[in-house]
């Protein structure tokens, strides 16, 4: 759910047009939930029936993921706290891009450029990868940004419709989010005031966001939207099933 005073934030930052945008992105997310799905015990890498139906399940897993940092970030934004908002938007775009990356493996799949095989094996690593040793059995996770490589591709190609041009819009977005999400430049500002007139630095705490920091939430609006674009997507990308 969104917080009852996210409005009342958005007319504090002069950002009160961007608020309807911003509810029916979040609804959108939000009416494409499932109360459940039958797990398909096949046991052969490469079946039909299995890749559609673990496709289908992750496709929800990174739903849910999409939902509450979606809630995360405008939680944060009422509570004027940037760094929190940042990295809640920082990672709905690498949940994008997640499914970006499914999106682009079934596209693969359908064009015959991979088997069923790597496909089956490639969603196994997104679901069950970890890169902790408490589970050492479990294989590596794919890297965030070979995610956002193939993300992108797809959607240039399946939402933007540009095959012309190759635009790295999910990548380029989360390159700049990362810079408030680090201790850089970006996120030390976040913290401080320059009184040139002493001069002296006045530190910012218990301030509100200044205007140009909660601007940041709307990349909402760049990465729910393609998130849900390439959901809608998913259906008609998997193997044929008898």
């Amino acid at each position: 759910m969104l917080p009852n005073e996210l409005e009342q934030g958005f007319r504090n930052h002069n950002e009160t047009k961007e608020f309807d945008e911003f509810v029916e992105a979040h609804k959108q997310l939000v009416s494409r939930t499932e109360e459940s799905r039958k797990a398909f015990p096949g046991e052969n890498y490469g079946e039909p029936d299995r890749i559609k139906g673990n496709a289908l399940v992750y496709r929800q897993v990174l739903l849910h993921r999409s939902i509450y940092l979606f809630e995360g970030s405008a939680s944060a934004a009422v509570n004027e706290n940037a760094y929190s908002m940042v990295l809640n938007i920082r990672g709905h775009f690498e949940t994008t891009a997640s499914l970006g990356y499914l999106h682009r493996r079934l596209q693969s799949l359908k064009k015959d450029d991979i088997s069923s095989e790597t496909l089956d094996r490639d969603l196994c690593v997104q679901m069950l990868g970890v890169r902790h040793e408490s589970i050492p059995e479990a294989p590596d996770p794919k890297n965030i940004l070979s995610l956002f490589e193939h993300a992108d591709k797809s959607v240039n190609i399946s939402v933007l419709d540009q095959t012309a041009k190759h635009r790295y819009i999910l990548k380029d977005c989360y390159e700049y989010l990362c810079e408030f999400c680090h201790p850089n430049f970006h996120s030390n500002f976040v913290a401080i005031d320059l009184d040139k007139s002493v001069p002296e630095f006045r530190f910012r705490h218990g301030q509100p966001m200044r205007d140009e920091e909660f601007k940041v939430i709307k990349y909402l609006f760049i990465s729910a939207p393609i998130f849900v674009d390439l959901y809608d997507q998913i259906p008609d990308l998997l193997p044929c099933t008898e």
